[in-house]
């Protein structure tokens, strides 16, 4: 039996770990993702922790898995500025919702008719990897000459997008739980997303007149434990709980416009909120990226294949994407290649894949290898990719 010690030693490794990873990202370049997972792997090949203690770590898993969820989509939220009046804003979202819908849209009928995956796990793991990774594309933009329309437009996007993309797995996994007929896929779909919308609707509003009214040194504090509270509720009443989430965030991340509606002094400083987010999900993060790394295993030779030709694939797709969105819009011009080398897979898709495990062991068994690899491969294609437009665009600007 694992003691309380050795539980609290293996969570502050993690933390190290995390901070580790941390330092190579801002030293080196090395994402910080990349190296944790790595170092999983190493754990599950070297044997330095015991089986025994990532059998108890497994019990987290779950409960790591929702924390991450519900801070991923308030921290994105909370990082959107609503007031820019660039435009920025509507072509980031629409972008972003076109990511989604489109991977989603082309990847599962690839995956039906090609390789016999069955339709609900093909709809999965399409919207699995629906995400553009916020945490490699940010970087990327930062070290090139972009319209400053543009870049806060890709930042906007993929911070959307993760928002999304998890919005779009939870209902698959709803339908998949719920697997009945259509009809009563449809009404049960129908009821969970209104009353989730609607409990976190209320939920936010209350809570912001709260906020207005008795705002203490530590509200950000007891704004997680209302979101933590508003996810279990939402559960409890079968109720939505991503998209109560999503709405309460919604509402707190727009609160300087809301209160003028509802004639409320005052706004709720959400710099705080956003500094306090980041710094739980960087201790959850950091445990799935080590934790997920334990399960993979880098000799399954037929995953990597399989991964590489889906890596590939959504390479292709993320160019007819940008191409098909400026075409019909001009909105991305000279940028079209840059824009469509960012078919970066990251932290999202990590996280969904804990919350697989939690779910569904047997299917997170049969998709994370592969679901893995196309992580690693997306990551070093989108780079290349990146590199050789970056060049071109620079070359173009001098």
């Amino acid at each position: 039996m694992i003691s309380e010690n050795e539980i609290l030693i293996l969570l502050s490794g993690i933390i190290f770990l995390g901070f580790i990873g941390e330092i190579a990202f801002r030293k080196k370049r090395i994402p910080d993702m990349l190296l944790l997972l790595l170092i999983g792997i190493l754990i599950h090949y070297s044997g330095i922790i015991p089986l025994k203690y990532l059998l108890v770590l497994r019990e987290f898993v779950g409960l790591f898995g929702t924390i991450a969820l519900i801070l991923i989509v308030f921290g994105g939220l909370l990082k959107i500025n609503f007031m820019n009046s660039e435009g920025a804003i509507s072509r980031g979202i629409t972008v972003a919702v076109v990511d989604v819908l489109f991977i989603i849209a082309t990847l599962t009928p690839i995956l039906y008719y090609i390789f016999h995956i069955s339709l609900l796990e093909s709809l999965l793991i399409s919207a699995i990897l629906s995400e553009t990774s916020v945490t490699f594309i940010t970087p990327l933009i930062e070290r090139v000459r972009l319209d400053e329309k543009i870049r806060n437009m890709v930042k906007i996007e993929t911070i959307f997008n993760s928002v999304l993309n998890i919005i779009a797995v939870l209902l698959i996994i709803d339908i998949i739980n719920n697997n009945s007929s259509v009809i009563g896929i449809t009404s049960y779909l129908f009821a969970s997303i209104s009353e989730g919308i609607v409990l976190g609707g209320v939920v936010g509003l209350l809570w912001l007149i709260t906020l207005k009214q008795a705002i203490t040194p530590h509200y950000y504090m007891v704004t997680v434990a209302i979101l933590f509270l508003l996810w279990g509720l939402s559960d409890y009443l079968n109720a939505s709980p991503i998209l109560s989430i999503f709405t309460f965030a919604l509402i707190i991340s727009t609160s300087g416009q809301i209160s003028k509606l509802i004639k409320i002094a005052g706004k709720v400083d959400t710099d705080k909120l956003t500094m306090f987010n980041d710094e739980i999900s960087f201790f959850v993060l950091s445990f799935f990226y080590v934790y997920i790394g334990t399960f993979v295993n880098i000799f399954d030779i037929k995953s990597l294949i399989f991964a590489a030709i889906i890596t590939l694939t959504l390479a292709g797709l993320r160019y007819a994407e940008i191409y098909s969105i400026d075409l019909a819009t001009k909105w991305i011009g000279n940028y079209r290649n840059i824009l469509s080398s960012f078919s970066l897979r990251g932290s999202t898709v990590v996280v969904l894949l804990g919350v697989l495990l939690s779910l569904d062991p047997n299917l997170f068994n049969e998709f994370s290898n592969t679901i893995f690899f196309i992580v690693v491969l997306s990551i070093m294609v989108g780079s290349v990719l990146f590199s050789i437009h970056s060049r071109k665009l620079e070359g173009k600007n001098d």
